[in-house]
Parts: structure tokens; C-alpha cells; sequence
């Protein structure tokens, strides 16, 4: 398990990208170890993304037992940690960015935590505080904000065009 001090090193590398700072990425170690280490952030968002789940399910009717959502759950969340940084191999190497494959795979992981505690928050404010005209566009500008970070860590990570950024975006989309 990462240290905290890891652990806060890369959030706040990850917090630097949010606020559009590209030297945000030297916030992270550039290897192999770090590569694998990022998916610990799997780990540090899962309680995040474990209560989005269940308010998801407080207004979804489902036939479902406990049992079999929290397994369909936990496999859904790790498939999607797992199919992405995998399709990408091969996309890095088609686009010639193989070389920045890790130091982007590392800020995308990293930047999971940030992604799933915004949407956290806002789920709380649209389903608790805001109306249901409020909440929802509340909701649509969260999902926004965070395509649009995406796009930049992408960007940034791999030294691309906006417009490659905008399909590997689009992948983690359909893959998701």
C-alpha cells in the first residue's frame, strides 16, 4: 500500500491538472512502480464511488439482491479500472505516444479520485439541497467539467492534438 505522503503527492498532482496547470504532472514519479502504483486510487476512491452506488439505488428500483449488486458492482468498477488503461496500450502505440503511455496511465488513475469526489458532491447537493431542475444541470455541468478534465489530462499527458485528446475521452466513454 502507498504511503500517505504518496498518496498526497499525487492528489495534489492531480489537483494541479484541475486547475490547468500542466506542470501538475511532476507531481508524479515517471515508472513502472508508480505506473502500478496508481491503481491504488481504485482503492482510495472506492468508498466515494461505493456511496455514489447506493444513492443511485436509493432512486432505482431494482429486482436485484444486495449480494448481486455489490458483486455486479465490484466488477463493473474493476473492469473499468482495468479495460481503459488497456485498450490504451495499443492506442498510445497506433498515435506514436507510446513513450508518455505510463506518465499519462499514472495521471488518469490519479485523477479518478478527483472525478468520482466531485461527482460525489454534487450527487449530494442534487439530490439534497438543489431542486430537480437545479440538481440536474447541476449534474449535466459536473459531467461537463469532467470531460473537459479529462481532455486536458490527456492533452497534457500524452502531448497530443485537442482533437486526439477528444477521442481517447470518447474511448474511456464507450468503455465505460
Amino acid at each position: 500500500m502507498l504511503s500517505l505522503a504518496k498518496i498526497s503527492r499525487a492528489l495534489y498532482g492531480v489537483w494541479r491538472l484541475a486547475l490547468l496547470d500542466a506542470d501538475g504532472l511532476k507531481h508524479f514519479d515517471d515508472t513502472i512502480e508508480a505506473y502500478w502504483q496508481s491503481f491504488q486510487a481504485a482503492i482510495v476512491a472506492a468508498p466515494a464511488y461505493a456511496i455514489l452506488v447506493a444513492i443511485r439505488l436509493a432512486v432505482t428500483e431494482t429486482e436485484a439482491g444486495l449480494l448481486q449488486i455489490v458483486l455486479a458492482e465490484a466488477i463493473s468498477y474493476t473492469i473499468n479500472w482495468v479495460a481503459f488503461p488497456l485498450a490504451m496500450i495499443h492506442v498510445c502505440d497506433r498515435i506514436g505516444c507510446f513513450d508518455r503511455y505510463v506518465r499519462y496511465i499514472i495521471a488518469h488513475n490519479w485523477s479518478a479520485v478527483i472525478q468520482i469526489a466531485l461527482f460525489l458532491s454534487a450527487m449530494i447537493l442534487a439530490r439534497g439541497i438543489l431542486g430537480a431542475g437545479a440538481g440536474t444541470i447541476l449534474l449535466i455541468a459536473t459531467s461537463l467539467a469532467i470531460l473537459f478534465y479529462q481532455w486536458f489530462v490527456a492533452r497534457t499527458a500524452l502531448a497530443v492534438s485537442g482533437g486526439v485528446a477528444a477521442a481517447i475521452v470518447g474511448l474511456d466513454l464507450v468503455i465505460s
